[in-house]
């Protein structure tokens, strides 16, 4: 039997860091998060099942990563157990803007993703 690809049925999405811990952002004043430029950022997103069991390895959930309009990623996943599945796509911007993240399949649900330029260290004079 060969296997099924579906588009998935996307239920959230949402925008952290890769690494837990990261340095790679923070938070402006109102709490909003934001990125820097060129580093790693998890673009999670929650899929529905469809009543297919984790134990199916024929039938596939398909997603596509759209950013301000652009396809930049496909991949294709296996449901695990329970009624969603969470897994996320890795992307680096390369410059400081709002974009416009979206997850497609079925439907496509969307986040603004923010990035900002790293503040300037400023060098301390030798003594």
């Amino acid at each position: 039997m060969s296997p099924t690809f579906r588009d998935a049925t996307i239920n959230s999405v949402e925008a952290t860091a890769t690494v837990s811990g990261s340095t790679g952002g923070g938070r402006d004043e109102k709490g909003n998060v934001y990125f820097f430029p060129n580093v790693s950022v998890s673009i999670g997103y929650w899929f529905d099942n469809e009543g297919v069991p984790s134990s199916d390895w024929d039938t596939h959930f398909k997603a596509q990563l759209w950013i301000n309009g652009e396809l930049v990623g496909k991949k294709q996943d296996l449901s695990a157990g329970g009624p969603q599945t969470y897994t996320f796509f890795a992307h680096k911007f390369p410059a400081a803007g709002t974009y416009k993240v979206e997850v497609r399949g079925k439907n496509a649900k969307s986040v603004d993703v923010t990035i900002k330029d790293p503040p300037v260290q400023e060098k301390k004079a030798a003594q």
